[in-house]
């Protein structure tokens, strides 16, 4: 009992430090998986890039022995796009890192990485949420809307019926090619996920593959869709507007968004200053994400939302 009325506080009783330097946890980045940067853009090349579309002829029709052929050019669009700079620093001085017990840039360097994820990861999704196609899950069945904004307030979770659902929106109004091998994207927020996995539906779709190992954040493939769970808030939210139900999620084909990258972001170590006694280590990119078909008839991603 000695130790306890007559030991000193502070390091007499707390002397032993731990040599693992713990760091909070990262959340799951998938959208940047999906985005292909332009080709033949980059440095030199000026503050933006002008991309080229061009749309679909009409159908042929019968041409008598003695017509002329019909003649028409298909309708070209364009549009531009600019490049933003990203970046972010920490101020370090000598002085810390002499007396710290272990090297401070190694932790420093890691957590500007993980901030290069998350953030380029909100980048694309922000770009890809601009879609006019807005997909409300409600109780009566759906809501959808072309302008841009939700037209209702969810009252119920993603599930099932709601994939089915945007697979037509996708593949049958909107006419828009699949991601890869026949499948359209989605990716969900965590709670839109949980709301597909308690769907009674969702078994029967896993059940002949359920012993199969799980990619990380990757749900069974379902309706048509291979799916990817985030639990990454800033990116989609896990309860949507006003709603007190539901999960933020986008679904997406081929050709949905991409990038316009001068550089991609980099760590950099700052100049040091006064004497040695201050520097900074940060991180620089230049690039952008973009919306590939911002009208309604061309739009090829759907995004699950909500007033």
């Amino acid at each position: 009992m000695a130790w306890v009325f007559d030991a000193p506080s502070g390091t007499f009783k707390n002397h032993a430090l731990s040599t693992n330097i713990r760091r909070e946890a990262l959340e799951d980045v998938q959208f940047m998986r999906f985005m292909r940067a332009e080709p033949g853009y980059g440095k030199n090349k000026g503050e933006s890039v002008t991309i080229t579309r061009i749309l679909q002829l009409p159908l042929a029709t019968r041409v008598n022995e003695q017509d002329r052929l019909p003649s028409g050019r298909p309708a070209i669009e364009t549009k531009q796009v600019s490049v933003s700079q990203w970046g972010f620093k920490i101020p370090v001085t000598e002085f810390e890192k002499n007396l710290a017990h272990f090297n401070i840039m190694d932790p420093f360097q890691a957590s500007l990485r993980d901030q290069i994820a998350l953030t380029m990861d909100k980048m694309a999704a922000d770009a890809l949420k601009l879609t006019p196609i807005k997909y409300v899950p409600t109780s009566t069945g759906s809501t959808t809307t072309t302008n841009g904004t939700a037209g209702a307030t969810s009252d119920r979770n993603l599930g099932i019926q709601d994939l089915r659902r945007i697979y037509d929106d996708l593949r049958g109004t909107r006419k828009a090619p699949p991601f890869r091998n026949g499948k359209y994207i989605g990716i969900l927020s965590t709670r839109a996920a949980r709301g597909l996995k308690n769907d009674p539906e969702y078994k029967d779709w896993i059940a002949p593959t359920s012993s199969e190992p799980m990619m990380n954040g990757r749900l069974k493939d379902v309706e048509g869709f291979a799916l990817f769970e985030s639990n990454h808030t800033n990116s989609l939210a896990d309860l949507v507007g006003a709603s007190t139900t539901t999960g933020e999620a986008v679904f997406f084909g081929a050709d949905a968004g991409g990038l316009v990258r001068v550089q991609d972001p980099e760590i950099r170590a700052g100049i040091p200053e006064e004497l040695g006694t201050f520097r900074e280590v940060g991180w620089v990119g230049t690039l952008e994400a973009f919306l590939t078909w911002e009208s309604a008839s061309l739009a090829r991603v759907v995004h699950v939302t909500s007033t």
